[in-house]
């Protein structure tokens, strides 16, 4: 476990944009990463074009930005390391830290809600048939079974699959303050 790191560090970092996008990149990635391939990924992220199109002007302007200013901020915060040898970046357990102010990427729809309305009418037909509500008299219960598996199962999978669009939309550490 790592030590919690000020509110206000955590913010200083996250104030650049660049900062955002290495800690984003080095969160994705389990093994550290060459300075010149971060260079060269904030340049295409910044101008919104692939990696390979960067020119190596670019590149190195980005470079010296990243091994002058950035790093050293990131380092200095206990995010990263540096590998002043092989010229790499990794991320360290304290980078874990960020969730503590930013959270995960939440959903649009309030699937909490809609689970727990779900489940009061659920109860409440369970309970209608039980009782044998004249409404649901002229209901087979297998049909009522039925219909319920098949709702409960579209809600599920309706779930799943905002989900996974939330675990891929953009990080929030990328998104712009």
């Amino acid at each position: 476990m790592t030590a919690p790191v000020a509110r206000d560090t955590v913010f200083e970092v996250l104030s650049n944009n660049r900062r955002r996008f290495i800690i984003s990149t080095l969160r994705q990635r389990d093994d550290p990463v060459e300075l010149t391939t971060l260079a060269r990924e904030i340049g295409a992220h910044e101008a919104d074009i692939d990696p390979s199109a960067v020119d190596s002007a670019e590149q190195k302007r980005v470079y010296v930005s990243l091994y002058q200013t950035h790093i050293p901020k990131l380092e200095s915060a206990g995010f990263v390391r540096y590998d002043e040898e092989t010229r790499t970046v990794a991320a360290t357990p304290t980078v874990a830290e960020v969730d503590r102010y930013l959270g995960p990427v939440q959903s649009a729809l309030p699937w909490s809600r809609l689970n727990g309305a779900l489940s009061l009418v659920v109860g409440g037909l369970f309970l209608g048939t039980l009782f044998e509500i004249s409404v649901l008299t002229g209901v087979s219960p297998l049909l009522l079974a039925s219909a319920i598996v098949v709702v409960l199962l579209v809600v599920a999978v309706a779930q799943l699959v905002d989900h996974r669009r939330c675990q891929r939309a953009r990080p929030l550490e990328l998104r712009d303050p």
